[in-house]
């Protein structure tokens, strides 16, 4: 007797398992129907698109925006002259650089108007005094700000925005204390 009413407990159980799936698998093709339909569309818009972008003239396609861009580092270390070094794979133009602050803002530019596949542009220490004492300081914190890089490689001019850290350090040299600020890019 106890096991007649297992048997058909599990049938039971069973049958109304087997009827919540067949309405799953239904739900489930419904939305895979839907979802086909929709990469449909979305592949007839792309082909219309593709299809006027080629008709338009190159001056008015957008230009690629992960062209190969110049490795750049600093070479150097306070006492002694820092350089912001930028190296590409071809022969690229540097026409100007901009200090820019940690909130966006340019504190000062500079004109550089260099070319080659090897730029190295002194770090002007004046120049990053004017970004370290932009905003009030409480302590020798590390300061965030950035190199804006106006550049032109293959005739498309763009910008690249490096970020850097400006770390202050205390060096004695003889019997006196000396200040230097060190610049690093940062990733």
């Amino acid at each position: 007797m106890l096991g007649a009413i297992a048997g058909a407990a599990l049938a039971a159980y069973v049958q109304k398992r087997r009827a919540s799936e067949r309405r799953d698998e239904n739900e489930f093709r419904r939305t895979l129907a839907e979802l086909e339909a929709e990469i449909e569309e979305l592949e007839f818009n792309l082909r219309g698109r593709k299809g006027r972008l080629e008709s338009a003239p190159a001056s008015q396609r957008a230009k690629p925006s992960a062209w190969p861009r110049p490795f750049p580092e600093v070479r150097g270390e306070p006492p002694e002259q820092q350089y912001l070094v930028l190296t590409a794979d071809r022969n690229f133009k540097l026409s100007r650089i901009d200090y820019v602050s940690n909130r966006g803002t340019t504190v000062v530019s500079e004109d550089v108007e260099k070319s080659g596949s090897r730029i190295e542009v002194p770090i002007n220490e004046k120049k990053i005094s004017c970004v370290w004492y932009l905003f009030q300081r409480v302590s020798a914190a590390p300061m965030q700000f950035q190199f804006r890089c106006h550049l032109s490689l293959d005739g498309v001019e763009t910008e690249a925005v490096l970020p850097a850290v400006i770390q202050q350090r205390f060096m004695r040299i003889g019997l006196a204390r000396t200040l230097f600020r060190q610049v690093t890019l940062t990733p």
